[in-house]
């Protein structure tokens, strides 16, 4: 791989191009976003669930954003069961019927009654319309914060029971649905390595770890949110990952290249160069583009 050599031979170029990628993507992402630069992370959670259950996505359906209507009534997440026989075996799937939708709140959110009130009736005008049995309809809300107050209310005012029947994964019981809320940071890695490492303030170790997971699965070959989120959300820590391992910074590269991530920094990177009076030569051989391309490059500049 030409840019692997790059790095071997010029390490300042290696990291620079590497930090382009991030500031680059980084802002062409921002722009997605409101303009107070808030991150937005519904599209990475729903990436990061088709992970979660990839071992059985064969018989799951996924939804992103999935309308109750022709107004702006929509759930983050709808899984569909395809077959009604079929047993989620993953941890996060055990309650899993027919109909499973999927609130997620990000860690500047939190969990209130109002908010399990809205998706409750979400649930409701789906079985309306989709004229859906509420026996066959789950409820999972994916939170950062532990919804203490939540809890308070339910038991004490619903008088409805809370069971923690594992670490991170609580089941309402004797609601209108069947209701599960998943914690995020009390999630086993080892079973929900994405759910749980999904936010920023990551370590170094988790991201690099996130990143080899991310890599060597097959379905992740097309899910470009998860990591670009990832990498926005946790800048400089990506920064610092990347000068400790150069396992990671190869892994990112050969994943930017597969995936076309690359092909804009090159370009930035070769009116940098040419700016500076550098061979077409040695351009051709850090960035990688072909004689021709550097010409037109060199002809706009």
């Amino acid at each position: 791989m030409v840019l692997s050599n790059t790095f071997c031979c010029e390490p300042d170029i290696g990291i620079a191009l590497v930090c382009g990628i991030i500031y680059l993507r980084g802002v062409r992402y921002l722009d997605e976003q409101d303009r107070q630069g808030r991150i937005h992370w519904h599209e990475a959670f729903y990436e990061a669930l088709q992970v979660e259950l990839h071992e059985q996505k064969d018989s799951l359906q996924f939804e992103n954003e999935r309308l109750l209507s022709k107004e702006a009534l929509k759930m983050d997440v709808l899984i569909i069961k395809k077959e009604k026989d079929v047993e989620i075996k993953k941890n996060i799937g055990r309650i899993f019927k027919t109909h499973n939708i999927f609130e997620y709140k990000s860690e500047t959110d939190y969990l209130s009654i109002y908010d399990y009130y809205k998706v409750l009736g979400y649930a409701l005008i789906y079985a309306s319309f989709e004229k859906a049995y509420i026996e066959d309809i789950t409820v999972s809300f994916v939170v950062t914060k532990h919804p203490r107050q939540l809890f308070k209310y339910l038991e004490g005012a619903r008088n409805l029971k809370i069971e923690n029947v594992e670490d991170g994964i609580y089941y309402v019981v004797g609601d209108t649905v069947s209701i599960q809320i998943l914690e995020q940071k009390k999630l086993h890695s080892s079973d929900n390595f994405f759910l749980r490492n999904l936010g920023s303030n990551i370590s170094v170790d988790n991201l690099i770890s996130f990143l080899h997971k991310w890599k060597n699965q097959e379905i992740l070959s097309d899910k470009n949110k998860l990591i670009e989120t990832m990498v926005l959300a946790n800048k400089e820590t990506f920064k610092e990952a990347m000068n400790m391992s150069a396992v990671m910074k190869e892994l990112f590269l050969e994943a930017a290249e597969k995936n076309g991530w690359l092909k804009e920094e090159k370009i930035e990177l070769a009116k940098k160069m040419l700016q500076k009076n550098e061979s077409s030569e040695k351009i051709v051989d850090y960035t990688g583009l072909s004689l021709e391309t550097i010409k037109k490059i060199q002809e706009s500049v």
